[in-house]
């Protein structure tokens, strides 16, 4: 990554040990008058003493001048650097604050708003166990009483409503099976009568028939056997008639018979049938008309548990989340650490938000357990590094209370966001945090100790570089002061990645090349603006 423009621009020398200094005072002349032979020969010297006055002033005025214009240059000639390759480490430097590397938050589950009683000391080493929290429950403790009641209300129309169904089923049960025996005692009647009563009659009928011929024949042939006999004188004429009336009854039986068997099958049969007919259409109908009730009624009740069963579901969702309240009521450390108490941060201070009577709201920080047997470093990173950070970078860090202690670590973590926090005091300013793990395990080392970070972004080999104060900005350019004949030319270079000290030239100087350390006002006056030509640059080597 390139050096920034204000990295050139501040890195400005200090006089270095083997600057050399010049007397830049002008000779001096010290006037003694002459001896007075008389007041005329006097009066005769006194215009060549204002001349030779006056040279002495206009040399004193030149080298004055040329002192401040030519001396500086000289000053400045011998505090040359020689261009040369050199190897050396790349480094990122950062204060930030120590911080656990694993930490468990801890914070209020209640719903709403509730009130410290108890609280653990801050400081303490806490074990997986311990009370830490304990908040105000007796609001959840009222809520968990009418919540049991509601349940016992719900749980008890529940199982009513379940009784209900049972016994409705089985009564639905029953007249199904009454109404299918009763379609089938239809179906039956039906049957019989077809495959029997129908038969039967038309058997009678048919018999009847049979018989009144049969009664009819026999008396024709008595009537007449009669008749002939009465001729002859041995029937007498009572005996004849009786004949004569059998003969006439047993036609009407004839009659009677043929009628019987016509009303048989034209209207008694039929009549029957379709009544036994209309008998099982009934049923059938009977039969669905109980199942669709069944259905119905089931189907209501079984709502109206479901509905009980909702109701008593939710009252025990209540009752159940009320009692985990009053257990989260009272917070246990799930694993050993430190105690530290949440605070506020904010651009100008950094403030306790809990003790013992304090309000807090849901999901609110109470507690943070560190694991300090794992460190962090967390630091601030500019935007105009960030092109040089990459997770896994090796760093030293040092710690403040551990002189001559470091920590070696890796960057573990950079965030994609910028960190807002600082934006009420600059809000241009855009920094990226960034985390280093600490490698080893750790007893001492505490959280919100300051860290001194070194993070080696890169190791430079062979490289032409020259000092950081060397190299000047200007309307996006960079240069520097070369000694070109005695003189001070600025030469446009491509600085590369930098140090503290020095800064990598990718282009316009050569090994050999004899750069200025020091640069006076004047010699800037030398550096081209955005208008000026290419002539400054360095031809690309």
């Amino acid at each position: 990554m390139s050096v920034s423009p204000p990295e050139l621009e501040t890195s400005l020398p200090s006089t270095t040990a083997n600057e050399e200094v010049v007397d830049v005072s002008g000779p001096s002349e010290e006037y003694v008058p002459a001896a007075k032979p008389s007041q005329r020969r006097g009066r005769r010297k006194w215009p060549l003493v204002l001349l030779l006055a006056g040279v002495v002033i206009a040399t004193v005025a030149g080298y004055w001048t040329w002192n401040r214009m030519v001396a500086p240059a000289k000053v400045q000639s011998i505090q040359l650097f020689t261009v040369s390759r050199r190897s050396f480490p790349v480094l990122l430097r950062e204060r930030g604050e120590l911080k656990a590397a694993k930490s468990i938050d801890i914070r209020s589950e209640l719903e709403g708003r509730s009130t410290i009683i108890s609280l653990i000391p801050e400081g303490t080493l806490a074990k997986k166990g311990d009370l830490l929290v304990e908040l105000a429950s007796d609001e959840i403790v009222e809520k968990i009483r009418d919540a049991e009641i509601r349940e016992a209300t719900a749980r008890a129309a529940y199982e009513a409503a379940a009784k209900e169904l049972e016994i409705l089923q089985d009564e639905n049960a029953s007249n199904i099976r009454r109404a299918e025996l009763d379609l089938r005692l239809a179906e039956l009647a039906l049957e019989k009568y077809r495959e029997g009563e129908a038969v039967e009659l038309r058997q009678d009928a048919t018999l009847g028939k049979e018989k009144a011929d049969y009664v009819f024949r026999r008396t024709r042939d008595t009537l007449t056997d009669s008749e002939e006999l009465h001729k002859q004188g041995f029937l007498t004429r009572i005996e004849l008639d009786n004949d004569r009336f059998a003969h006439y009854e047993a036609g009407l039986n004839v009659k009677k018979a043929d009628l019987a068997d016509e009303v048989i099958e034209k209207y008694t049969i039929p009549m029957a049938l379709q009544e036994k007919e209309s008998d099982v259409t009934e049923a059938q109908k009977e039969l669905e008309r109980t199942r669709k009730a069944a259905a119905a009624s089931e189907a209501k009740a079984t709502a109206d548990l479901a509905g009980k069963k909702s109701e008593l579901e939710l009252v025990q969702e209540k009752l159940a989340k009320y009692r985990d309240q009053k257990e989260k009521s009272r917070i246990f450390a799930p694993s050993d650490g430190l105690v530290v108490y949440a605070r506020s941060q904010s651009w100008f201070r950094s403030e306790t938000l809990i003790e013992k009577g304090t309000e807090v709201h849901e999901r609110q920080s109470l507690i943070e357990l560190p694991d300090t047997s794992s460190m962090k470093a967390v630091i601030q990173v500019h935007e105009a590094q960030m092109e040089r950070l990459k997770l896994g970078l090796p760093a030293t860090v040092e710690i403040e209370g551990f002189s001559g202690r470091r920590f070696n670590g890796t960057v573990s973590q950079i965030a994609v966001l910028a960190d807002s926090q600082n934006r009420y005091l600059n809000p241009n300013l855009k920094q990226y945090e960034t985390e280093i793990l600490l490698e080893g395990e750790f007893t001492e080392l505490k959280p919100g100790l300051t860290a001194r970070v070194e993070i080696l972004v890169a190791q430079l080999t062979n490289v032409l570089a020259v000092p950081v104060q060397t190299v000047f900005a200007k309307a996006g350019r960079y240069y520097v002061f070369v000694q070109r004949a005695g003189q001070p030319q600025p030469i446009q270079v491509e600085p590369g990645m930098s140090s503290n000290e020095f800064v990598e030239i990718r282009k316009g100087l050569e090994p050999d090349d004899r750069v200025y350390l020091a640069v006076s006002d004047e010699m800037k006056l030398l550096l081209p603006d955005e208008n000026t030509d290419e002539r400054h640059r360095q031809p690309d080597h």
